[in-house]
């Protein structure tokens, strides 16, 4: 099976302050200037605008946008293969898979990419790279929380996406240079054939989810949609109740015991696992976020890092493989700002997965933005010394 390319929520975010004070300023300065658009880039098109919660969807999308940006990409594809012989580094969460790579090549085939997975360590080896002088990632990536150290330090090169065809709606939610490509949030994974899932966290304090619920240490940005809702001490205090109840079980591996049934209620993320037995839901005050790819202001090829970030996101033969090919079933969501014929197709996995988002998004959910990011750190760092203290 393809490997999960999920990377935002599921962080310790106490490490980003560290990353701070141990990174060198980014020589912007010293960077080359964004690249410009080759011709009028101006569409013309209007947002054919529907609201899905804190994100904007353009209906018309391929319509009316995306001719643009497929002639955009185009060029780009042209400077990327005469940069750096035609190298793009790619570091994300996960290694991407060969698959993928495959796929890309098979549309633009003289670009040669070198990818590495490093999870947490993500920020702190841009950071690193950047302050020692060698070779970077080309594209940056991440939530508006896993990414923070990265934002804090100007490393996103401030690419005017607007003048590249992306309809200026896209871009509400993150930084400047920061392109939205998928989405993720807090579901619980139910195991339908042992238990029933509450519609809330609260609910798991009865009686008969004692000892049915787990959630992995590294994953206290689960409750942090809750201590949006509730407040801080409201959260702490869950999390205490949950574990002192006996509901909650700190687990290493969810995975397992969620299939086999004998944990059957797993608070994560998006599923991987093709069990026809579970399923992803959304709770009552989950956490939604948008996952973001960009421009490192480091990189070597930013051609091809603009390449990369606007076929991965947007080109709609790959989405399509993504949304109905169980060989890529566990990439991320696409982003909820693209039409609902796309999600419409779905299959699988994807089909779980973007439903229960896109529910989830319906239901309210509580969704990361710009303005109140800190909050989000603040709170997913109180829910980790509740929940691993």
């Amino acid at each position: 099976m393809h490997p999960r390319t999920v990377r935002g929520g599921t962080i310790a975010l106490a490490a980003a302050g560290t990353l701070l004070l141990s990174s060198c300023a980014t020589t912007q300065a010293d960077a080359p200037d964004a690249l410009e658009p080759v011709g009028d880039a101006a569409t013309g098109a209007a947002c054919d605008a529907v609201q899905i919660g804190a994100f904007t969807r353009c209906e018309n999308f391929y319509e009316d946008f995306w001719p643009e940006i497929d002639r955009q990409m185009d060029a780009l594809y042209e400077q990327a293969k005469e940069t750096d012989g035609g190298r793009l580094v790619v570091w994300d969460w996960y290694e991407l898979a060969p698959e993928v790579i495959a796929e890309f090549n098979s549309r633009y085939p003289d670009i040669e990419i070198e990818t590495r997975g490093l999870t947490y360590n993500l920020p702190s080896a841009v950071i690193s790279a950047q302050a020692t002088g060698a070779r970077n990632t080309d594209v940056l990536s991440g939530s508006l929380l896993s990414a923070a150290a990265m934002t804090d330090e100007g490393y996103w090169d401030e690419v005017d996406w607007t003048q590249f065809g992306i309809p200026e709606e896209f871009l509400e939610l993150g930084s400047p240079g920061m392109l939205p490509d998928s989405m993720n949030g807090s579901l619980m994974q139910v195991n339908t054939d042992e238990i029933e899932a509450p519609a809330s966290l609260d609910d798991l304090l009865a009686p008969e989810y004692e000892g049915k619920v787990s959630i992995a240490n590294y994953n206290p940005i689960v409750f942090s949609g809750y201590g949006m809702a509730e407040g801080e001490d409201a959260m702490v205090d869950l999390i205490g109740e949950l574990k002192t109840s006996g509901a909650l079980q700190v687990l290493e591996d969810q995975n397992s015991p969620l299939s086999s049934g004998d944990v059957p209620i797993a608070l994560n993320q998006t599923l991987f696992n093709p069990n026809p037995s579970l399923a992803a839901q959304p709770f009552e005050h989950s956490g939604v976020f948008a996952q973001f790819s960009g421009v490192n202001i480091d990189a070597d090829n930013k051609p091809g890092a603009m390449l990369w970030a606007l076929w991965n996101a947007y080109d709609p033969d790959w989405l399509e493989l993504r949304m109905t090919d169980e060989q890529f079933s566990t990439t991320q969501v696409p982003y909820p700002g693209l039409p609902s014929s796309l999600f419409d197709q779905a299959t699988g996995l994807m089909e779980k997965n973007a439903d229960a988002l896109l529910q989830s998004i319906g239901d309210g959910a509580e969704t990361e933005t710009e303005a109140t990011r800190d909050e989000w750190i603040a709170l997913t760092n109180a829910a980790d010394a509740a929940l691993n203290g």
